[in-house]
């Protein structure tokens, strides 16, 4: 994957995106090799992610991704829960898509990381979505649709890790190349 570098490397602050539930593992994960790296992690289980604000939680979400330089997003399985924020530009998307989106808008920063055999479901189902019966399971669809979207509007894939070993270790080498 070809990132798009962060603007500044003094605030070095970035939005951590996932589903929550299956992945609060990774993010975890996550949060600690980025903080070990030097990152503030931004992501939404911290407890004063909606401090001062009156939003909805998912606009929250999406007015973070916008005050942070860098954006990790980490597929897996699910696409997440709907959308349900006021801004009619992400109606039909799941949060995580949204915020996806939202990133792809400011052009910097932007990384990525997938399982392994999501990617590779993802692939076939390519290949073969036009066929009626075709089983995706057990990979949401939405997440196809995600995915869509990452090698559409990004121009290259996510990076793709194994579990959660390969993950950290892929992690930390791919933030220590872009210091």
């Amino acid at each position: 994957m070809c990132p798009l570098r962060s603007k500044s490397r003094s605030t070095k602050k970035i939005f951590l995106s996932s589903t929550f539930r299956d992945l609060s593992y990774y993010r975890d994960l996550a949060a600690d090799v980025l903080i070990k790296e030097g990152y503030k992690v931004v992501r939404s289980e911290d407890l004063n992610f909606a401090r001062g604000s009156g939003a909805h939680r998912h606009d929250i979400c999406l007015e973070r991704v916008d005050k942070t330089h860098g954006f990790l997003l980490i597929i897996d399985w699910y696409a997440g829960q709907a959308y349900e924020g006021v801004n009619p530009d992400y109606a039909g998307l799941t949060i995580t898509h949204a915020e996806a989106k939202r990133a792809f808008r400011k052009k910097v920063g932007w990384h990525c990381f997938a399982k392994q055999e999501v990617i590779t479901i993802y692939n076939i189902w390519k290949q073969n979505k036009t066929l009626p019966e075709f089983r995706h399971d057990p990979v949401e669809r939405k997440v196809f649709d995600l995915l869509d979207d990452i090698y559409r509007l990004g121009k290259w894939g996510p990076n793709a890790f194994d579990d959660p070993d390969d993950f950290k270790r892929k992690l930390k080498k791919y933030f220590r190349q872009l210091n």
